[in-house]
């Protein structure tokens, strides 16, 4: 019988796996898993514990948000070890469930552990030491995903980052920046930039940005100053639609590698995250280096725009 470490995060979510655990347990041993389960208990924890007995599993199953999920990424890519993942998604967004296609219904989800295959995904590298799942960001409205109160997230779900990004608009500004990609240089005044490795960002599907999570590319999307006020819905609409396509105020390139350079230190953000802040950011993907447990190798699965997911 194969054993199977499942970790996962009590308070993602607003605590959506308490109301689903024997159900999801039971579906991963009718599976013919063996299961240790192992609650996570501060931040760091969920990465430690992986390290630290990865090699004793054949299969490692996280339940949580992206935040949890990046830190088990990040112990297997520590450890060394190629062993499949399986993603039970229980945060608020679960942006990289939707890139690959596992449901949001838990049950279904453990489902997809029981029947699916590893398949391996690139992995983003963030200054050489920090990891991430599909995006790094900086600029406006980034700091929304680690400056919402843990107590709003709870109360009100997807709706406390509507209301933190109201008091965001208050603070926006351009950074002076320069960054160097595979086919040249950019150099401008921006408001907002990312290196993402994703379908989708903040639950929307991307439009016009390079969605292979599987060749060593990625995109860098940046929003230039805004000069004309009239320019402002429009980009905010963009940013909160994630549709990049024709807006004449940003700029997407495709590169495998990426070095952003600012006169001052910025403040980034990992799959949700806070990153640290930095005067100069270099992104990298590690090619091939996770490999996720999925149903299909062409995820099709999409949540609907603006719509939280299922509970269960």
């Amino acid at each position: 019988m194969k054993r199977l470490l499942f970790v996962f995060n009590p308070h993602a979510g607003r605590g959506r796996i308490t109301g689903f655990l024997n159900k999801v347990l039971q579906k991963l041993s009718y599976g013919g898993y063996l299961v240790t389960v192992y609650p996570t208990k501060a931040k760091r924890d969920a990465h430690d514990y992986v390290v630290d007995h990865a090699a004793e599993y054949d299969v490692i199953v996280c339940c949580g948000g992206d935040g949890t999920l990046n830190e088990v990424v990040g112990a297997l890519l520590d450890s060394g070890l190629k062993t499949p993942l399986g993603y039970i998604p229980g945060g608020t967004m679960n942006d990289w469930a939707s890139n690959l296609g596992i449901p949001s219904d838990m049950v279904k989800a453990a489902e997809v552990i029981v029947e699916g295959k590893p398949v391996s995904f690139d992995i983003g590298k963030f200054n050489k030491k920090h990891n991430f799942n599909y995006v790094a960001a900086f600029g406006a409205f980034t700091e929304i995903a680690y400056d919402t109160p843990q107590n709003l997230k709870k109360v009100m779900g997807q709706t406390a980052y509507g209301v933190s990004a109201v008091k965001a608009l208050a603070n926006l500004r351009p950074y002076e920046l320069k960054v160097e990609h595979d086919g040249g240089v950019i150099e401008g005044k921006y408001l907002f930039g990312m290196a993402c490795n994703s379908k989708f960002v903040g639950n929307f599907k991307l439009t016009g940005m390079h969605t292979d999570l599987h060749d060593g590319k990625f995109s860098v999307a940046l929003i230039k100053e805004i000069r004309n006020p009239l320019d402002i819905p429009i980009l905010f609409g963009a940013a909160i639609a994630q549709d990049y396509m024709n807006k004449d105020n940003i700029q997407i390139v495709e590169t495998t590698k990426a070095k952003f350079v600012f006169k001052e230190s910025v403040k980034w953000t990992l799959d949700g995250e806070y990153g640290g802040s930095c005067s100069e950011a270099e992104i990298d993907l590690l090619p091939s280096a996770i490999d996720f447990i999925i149903r299909d190798e062409e995820p099709v699965v999409e949540y609907k725009k603006g719509k939280k997911p299922q509970d269960g």
